[in-house]
């Protein structure tokens, strides 16, 4: 079963019901898709605009997909009575923001570590991806809306830059450039802020039609190569990318065993998120009549997958000053042991 022909979103869209980026595409059809009259309410899965109920099917649709099952809005954030939206992928994201910050806070308070800086940039970034996809992927936000088209466009640059960031702390394991320099931090800073920014604006034009460049064609078939890029093959070549050179620095250099298996267990809980999120969707959401589907897993995957990066990167960069005699007769200069 494919998911994905290059650029096209629709099989995607259709059969994984909360993916976010189907929530641009659908602000794109419902106000000016290309060559057929908005809202194209039959790609969408809509009422005819006329019908008495096509205001409130707007009003209760879930997050992104287009598909058979999805999870409606959430009764209490306006929409259908009774719903709770995503509430487990609601409940694993808040989570996951205070486990990105509990990490940042932890790798700045690390003062003698390699990478600490950077390390703290990639973890309160992966915070504030988890807070996006918080508000636009658990059914708080009116579908459509320039609320969460706006909101998904940040969430897009800032899952880019976050991708970005976890390649830089791997280059920084390199020891081309010092860490925490200006020969670190500002490479890491500038090129990650042009990826965000340009990257959100992709997102957001790809949504609300700023030129009509990055509109489907034709519009069934939700296509956008920029797109597809930044959300489907850099966040995976990023990984991979940081994955293989960190455990070629380990095994190679370091020849320790502990980090290794835990960034061994980073990527497999990184690719085992991917692999639940793409196939169980459907699954799930149908089998609880709509009411959560396989975000939580993939999200709470994640957050295990960003945690033991934390270890591994807190194994390799131990401070040795804990190992160190230090004697108390200062003319005993030289006499520090291991």
């Amino acid at each position: 079963m494919v998911l994905f022909g290059f650029g096209d979103f629709d099989y995607a869209c259709r059969n994984i019901p909360s993916m976010p980026i189907c929530n641009l595409f659908f602000r794109q059809l419902l106000v000016n898709p290309a060559g057929t009259s908005a809202p194209a309410y039959n790609i969408l899965g809509l009422p005819a605009p006329g019908s008495s109920n096509f205001n409130s099917a707007v009003k209760n649709h879930g997050v992104g997909g287009f598909g058979s099952c999805y999870i409606p809005r959430a009764g209490f954030a306006g929409g259908e009575s009774g719903r709770l939206g995503n509430i487990a992928n609601l409940i694993l994201c808040g989570i996951a923001v205070l486990v990105g910050l509990g990490l940042a806070a932890a790798a700045i308070r690390r003062t003698a570590a390699v990478g600490r800086v950077e390390y703290t940039t990639l973890f309160v970034m992966y915070a504030l991806v988890q807070g996006a996809q918080l508000a636009d992927n658990s059914g708080l936000l009116r579908q459509g809306s320039l609320a969460i088209s706006w909101v998904t466009a940040i969430h897009t640059g800032l899952l880019v830059g976050l991708f970005w960031n976890l390649v830089w702390a791997a280059f920084l394991s390199l020891q081309v450039v010092e860490d925490g320099t200006l020969f670190s931090l500002i490479p890491m800073f500038v090129i990650g802020i042009i990826l965000t920014v340009g990257s959100g604006y992709i997102a957001a034009d790809t949504a609300l039609t700023i030129t009509n460049y990055f509109r489907s064609e034709p519009a069934r078939s939700l296509h956008n190569n920029w797109l597809f890029v930044l959300t489907i093959i850099w966040p995976a070549a990023a990984a991979a990318v940081y994955f293989i050179i960190q455990a070629g620095v380990v095994v190679r250099i370091l020849r320790e065993k502990k980090p290794l298996f835990t960034l061994l267990g980073a990527a497999v809980a990184f690719i085992a998120a991917q692999a639940f999120y793409y196939a169980l969707g459907h699954k799930i959401c149908t089998g609880t009549n709509g009411k959560i589907d396989s975000s939580w897993i993939a999200t709470l995957l994640e957050t295990v997958s960003i945690g033991l990066i934390f270890a591994a990167w807190q194994f390799v960069t131990e401070d040795e000053w804990e190992s160190y005699d230090i004697p108390t007769d200062p003319s005993a200069a030289g006499g520090y042991t291991y």
